[in-house]
């Protein structure tokens, strides 16, 4: 047996269910939803772990004081890899549609309940309890892994990853981001463009309509028709078709009066290889044969903010490795998988040019809702597949 092989297995070995267990209940009882609250809570939770295992965590904040961790572990030098994973959930809601309170953390059935625990705390107590299996091992890694755990993922990142790019830290070789997808091979994903409809109509007394022009009316004329902006568009074989939703909506004054303004935020995910022009000029070609239809319509369009899909090429070494490492802890080889929301992992595909797998315990489905929970089982898998992956791309130093 080669001895990178009995190095890897005892990491591997040394996880102890236990200890991810207590870790994911202590990143989940410290509340940081986001918008809300900070990151403060759990990024306090991690540092500590972090020092208890020897590392030497700091803290990097956003300019609006959002606090992102970073910690490096081995040698300093050799190969790098990154793990990036976010300390922000979005809000619990009304706990009372709980089975569980949500910042309790409660362990049933097999299962870790609340919420973050499936997005994504459980997968960074997974990657905290391999360090710590690691090291419990004896094993001293000869390159060198970058834990990222940052702010903000939820609301795009830009106090979160988007601040650690900025700031040149990252550099790694490869990085694991480990958002839930059932630890499958996530080599692909969806990006967004948030777009603002502004309807203008004319006001008038709520008793003579005819002398004003309806912006509401002319509003939903659009929204009726508004799928028509991703007919016929190409599907990626990975996460699927891109996909429009007409996500808020605000206008009128009081019952009595002609609305004279209409607003709609509009989601319209991307996939791969869509470029800006690609997604705005189906809404151009719509509204001009709305205007054309219907007098007094008046409708534009502005793009808030486009978020790049990403992907990463499923052929490259890295990928394999990763696909190795999975497949040697659940017996078969995982599949290549798409995600259809939008993650840190685009931060280093698309800007820092970082070959990027996304793989996490636990069932996207579950998140974000009042029913969020994740197998203790398959965090415990997750932490053996990180210990394992880490150990083969940064290798180990003799004792």
């Amino acid at each position: 047996m080669m001895v990178e092989e009995t190095v890897t297995r005892a990491a591997v070995g040394a996880v102890d269910p236990d200890e991810v267990v207590r870790f994911a209940q202590a990143l989940v009882r410290a509340p940081s939803e986001n918008p809300g609250s900070t990151e403060h809570a759990p990024a306090a939770v991690a540092t500590d772990i972090l020092a208890a295992l020897g590392a030497e965590p700091f803290t990097i904040e956003s300019d609006g004081g959002r606090p992102n961790v970073v910690a490096t572990i081995g040698s300093g030098t050799g190969p790098k890899l990154a793990w990036n994973g976010h300390l922000d959930v979005v809000p619990a809601g009304d706990a009372a549609g709980w089975p569980h309170p949500p910042f309790e953390a409660v362990v049933e059935g097999g299962r870790l309940w609340g919420r973050g625990s499936v997005d994504m705390k459980g997968a960074v107590a997974s990657a905290l309890a391999a360090v710590a299996a690691i090291r419990r091992a004896g094993v001293e890694l000869a390159g060198t892994l970058a834990l990222h755990l940052v702010a903000d993922e939820e609301h795009m990142g830009l106090h979160g990853t988007r601040v650690l790019l900025e700031r040149g830290l990252l550099d790694a070789d490869a990085c694991v981001v480990g958002e839930p997808n059932g630890l499958q091979l996530g080599v692909a994903e969806r990006g967004s463009a948030w777009i603002t409809a502004i309807s203008r109509g004319r006001a008038a007394h709520g008793s003579t309509p005819h002398l004003g022009v309806n912006a509401i009316t002319n509003m939903a004329r659009f929204l009726l028709v508004l799928d028509e902006v991703v007919a016929g568009t190409q599907e990626h074989p990975l996460v699927g078709p891109p996909t429009v939703n007409a996500a808020s909506i605000r206008g009128g004054t009081a019952p009595n009066v002609v609305p004279e303004l209409c607003v709609v935020d509009i989601d319209r995910r991307t996939i791969p290889g869509e470029v800006v022009t690609d997604v705005l000029e189906p809404f151009g070609h719509l509204l001009a044969r709305l205007r054309a239809e219907h007098e007094g319509f008046d409708i534009e369009i502005k793009l808030r903010e486009w978020t790049e899909a990403a992907e990463t090429d499923a052929t490259a070494p890295f990928v394999d490795v990763v696909r190795r490492a999975i497949g040697a802890d659940r017996g078969t080889t995982p599949s290549e998988t798409g995600l259809t929301g939008v993650t840190d992992a685009r931060f280093y595909l698309n800007e820092a040019r970082i070959p990027t797998v996304v793989c996490g315990p636990g069932d996207l489905r579950v998140a974000h809702t009042s029913n969020e929970h994740v197998e203790i089982e398959e965090l415990v898998t997750a932490a053996r597949i990180y210990a394992r992956l880490f150990v083969h791309v940064l290798g180990s130093r003799p004792p």
